[in-house]
């Protein structure tokens, strides 16, 4: 294993490749699973660096495989690969080339530092105690459902790993800070559709129709009660209803026929999010009755929440003190209820995820994940490289991160 100072002095020597290939994945984004361009270019530099490279797997996943040819773990690292599907607002010189979509949550960084972390240990293998490295490449983290990291999970190309981790982008820490959330990360993020439907009638005359949008409010009204009052006030859940769709503006004399309405529902108990499910149908179907409509409810349930292991994010954060000091980690206080499809990985591997900070006011970093205007520090790479490293280094060589498991 190399010295804390050694892996920040060698990562520094990746930073222009990393960005060089973070930029040119920014100016070409590609959305879901659709990502020939992105995972082409991600195998062939794998290839390149000496990797045994799969695909063929969860449609556009790219596997990425480093044997040392001696015994020890197999220890995987994830990114995501996947853009949105909005129009960038920016001025960089490499902003995306492509109508309706852009890099605004950071997965070209992701990519482009895994790929970093390849081609370091492919010429770092020497310090390599023994093992597998496995460097999973992963469409969809956006979506559709049920996003990538399922499918890959579901294709076994992990089966024998020991252990797991990933990090994201996060424009609330400083640029060259690293953040470890232990316990409790991400909530589970689920979504539900109501559709209503009735006849329609005059507006003078409400009694010869149904009004489907004071029966909508009514159910609105229950569906937040379900928080409020059925729910223990100390479980955490969080519904929102994020659209209603019904009518025209310019029309205002027609009750209309059809309406409907969606959102989420967020948590991190399996049994308050099965409950939160069958009680919004329970709602929609008892008001509906009441106000003689016909509704048609459905819910989806996407992505699980997930709890950091505990070996694996301790391990994360000495890790990034060892090698940024204790100045640049943070502890993060409290858990997410946003959602991310690594949940998937940390139902079945012993895995964690942790944030780098890529905030910078003076070069106008500032801006939250998913907006049009977001931007990355670049000079986070080197030094969140560096945790990278150390972390695969310390997760084959520690016999501790694995006693009990």
């Amino acid at each position: 294993m190399q010295k804390p100072d050694e892996i920040m002095n060698d990562a520094k020597k990746y930073a222009h490749d990393i960005i060089e290939w973070r930029r040119d994945i920014h100016a070409h984004p590609e959305i879901g699973f659709d990502l020939p361009r992105t995972s082409g270019k991600v195998a062939e530099l794998l290839k390149e660096f000496g990797y045994e490279v799969k695909t063929g797997f969860a449609r556009s996943a790219v596997l990425g495989i480093l044997d040392t040819g001696k015994p020890g773990r197999t220890i995987a690292v994830r990114a995501d690969m996947d853009a949105l599907g909005m129009q960038e607002q920016t001025d960089l010189p490499y902003k995306s080339e492509t109508d309706g979509a852009c890099h605004a949550c950071g997965h070209d960084s992701h990519t482009a530092m895994l790929l970093g972390l390849a081609k370091y240990l492919s010429e770092h293998k020497a310090y390599l105690k023994g093992g597998k490295i496995k460097l999973i490449f992963q469409p969809a983290e956006e979506g559709p459902v049920p996003g990538g990291a399922k499918l890959v999970v579901d294709s076994g190309v992990l089966d024998d790993v020991d252990a797991m981790f990933g990090a994201h982008a996060q424009p609330l820490y400083v640029a060259g800070h690293v953040g470890c959330k232990y316990g409790d990360a991400f909530a589970s993020g689920d979504f539900f559709e109501v559709k209503l439907t009735g006849p329609g009638s005059h507006a003078a005359s409400p009694h010869k129709g149904k009004d489907l949008i004071t029966t909508a409010a009514e159910m609105v009204s229950a569906i937040q009660n379900i928080r409020t009052r059925e729910i223990p006030p100390l479980k955490t859940a969080v519904i929102s209803i994020c659209s209603i769709n019904c009518g025209k503006l310019e029309t205002k004399n027609v009750l209309p026929a059809e309406l409907t309405f969606g959102g989420t529902f967020r948590t991190y108990d399996d049994e308050v999010r099965e409950y939160i499910a069958k009680r919004i149908g329970e709602v929609v179907e008892k008001i509906a009755d009441m106000n003689g409509v016909k509704a048609e409810y459905s819910e989806s349930f996407n992505f699980p929440y997930f709890r950091n292991d505990d070996d694996v994010i301790d391990t994360i954060y000495h890790s990034a003190l060892e090698v940024l000091g204790p100045d640049k980690v943070i502890k993060k206080p409290d858990p997410e209820m946003g959602s991310e499809d690594f949940a998937w990985y940390t139902k079945k591997y012993k895995a964690a995820f942790f944030f780098f900070g890529i905030r910078n006011e003076e070069k106008d970093c500032v801006y939250s994940l998913h907006s049009p205007k977001f931007k990355i520090d670049e000079d986070t790479f080197a030094p969140t490289l560096a945790v990278y490293v150390n972390t695969v280094y310390h997760l084959l060589e520690d016999d501790k991160i694995y006693e009990g498991k």
